[in-house]
């Protein structure tokens, strides 16, 4: 039986429109977005230059399309929101939820403050895409659409009432984006919701755009990618691949060489080294989390005043650490939420710098 006819809550969210509808094909002015860029040769949505992405790995080049970070900024006096998306697939996961993998999320950021909209969510069986619709306030607000963390989009329609006024949404700070790279913890996995990343969530409190590399499995520091790296403007740069090296021998030949090359590019952009959360659950935990150390020793005797180091096993309280984890390797919600403080921690400061 399907519960949503017996519990109405569990039900996708539609609502009924009074009068005409303007719809709005994205990429489109004034929205704005952020994190994501669309490929009109490609027809679809890209988190990278999508020829460096098949240059570096198989694995990169596929999860390039999975729109982790995406988000669209827009202001209007609409009391209707339609959403109408399509993709090649759905991504389905037996530990992550289709709302944060599939799903997008709209938040109201009127005056700086972010109220939950609604969880634009496909269900099981949406094979190539989805409509949805939800309900405004009314009134001139400011919104952010949030794109799923481990899904392709190769299409996005908005609608809103035809008679609104439709504006910028709220900006960002006048800083370059804090770019993270990294695995699929980095990726999203598994937040119910894209806006649950610890990524975002940083970018909620802070109020510094971002872009998301994290490439589930795929983040090993190649020279490629660590050339991409290092030429992508940014206000911080948060290295946390740890997790996908294939083990502690193929981090140590990397990792110094991922912060060198950056660092070589970009002298005076502050650099966050961080181990991964579950170094626990790997007989090469403590290792791996030594030679994330030493590349930030290694860089503070040669003189980078710049370089910031989070350990793995201050990301997680040690008081209900079990339930930070889905399968005790993919942050939950809860996971993400304590990442999110330990990282905002040591951004903040940098940024405020």
């Amino acid at each position: 039986m399907d519960i949503a006819k017996i519990d109405k809550n569990f039900a996708a969210q539609n609502v009924a429109v009074n009068g005409e509808i303007a719809t709005y094909t994205i990429p489109s002015a004034p929205f704005r977005l952020y994190g994501v860029f669309y490929s009109e040769e490609e027809g679809r949505f890209f988190r990278m230059d999508a020829a460096t992405a098949r240059a570096v790995s198989e694995g990169c080049d596929f999860l390039n399309e999975n729109t982790a970070g995406g988000r669209l900024k827009f202001s209007t006096d609409s009391d209707y929101f339609e959403i109408g998306v399509t993709y090649n697939a759905l991504s389905r996961m037996s530990h992550m939820p289709l709302s944060g993998s599939g799903g997008f999320v709209l938040i109201d950021e009127t005056g700086g403050k972010s109220e939950l909209v609604c969880t634009f969510r496909p269900d099981y069986g949406d094979e190539k895409g989805f409509r949805s619709s939800a309900a405004l306030k009314g009134g001139m607000r400011s919104y952010v659409l949030y794109f799923p963390l481990y899904n392709d989009v190769t299409s996005l329609k908005i609608g809103l009432n035809a008679s609104a006024r439709v504006e910028e949404g709220l900006p960002y700070k006048n800083l370059p984006p804090v770019l993270y790279y990294g695995s699929s913890i980095t990726q999203g996995g598994c937040a119910s919701r894209a806006d649950n990343a610890y990524s975002a969530l940083v970018c909620k409190w802070n109020n510094v755009d971002f872009i998301n590399l994290g490439f589930s499995g795929s983040a090993k520091g190649e020279e490629i990618m660590r050339e991409y790296l290092a030429g992508i403007p940014c206000s911080a740069f948060v290295c946390d691949y740890d997790h996908n090296a294939p083990n502690a021998e193929h981090l140590a030949q990397t990792h110094y060489a991922v912060y060198k090359t950056f660092r070589d590019k970009n002298p005076n952009v502050p650099v966050v080294l961080m181990s991964k959360p579950d170094f626990d659950r790997d007989l090469e935990g403590e290792r791996r989390l030594k030679i994330v150390y030493s590349t930030y020793l290694r860089a503070k005797r040669e003189g980078d005043k710049n370089i910031y180091f989070l350990s793995g096993k201050k990301l997680y309280p040690r008081r209900d650490r079990e339930n930070c984890a889905v399968d005790g390797c993919h942050p939950n919600d809860f996971g993400f939420y304590c990442m999110a403080k330990a990282v905002a921690r040591v951004l903040n400061k940098i940024l405020e710098k």
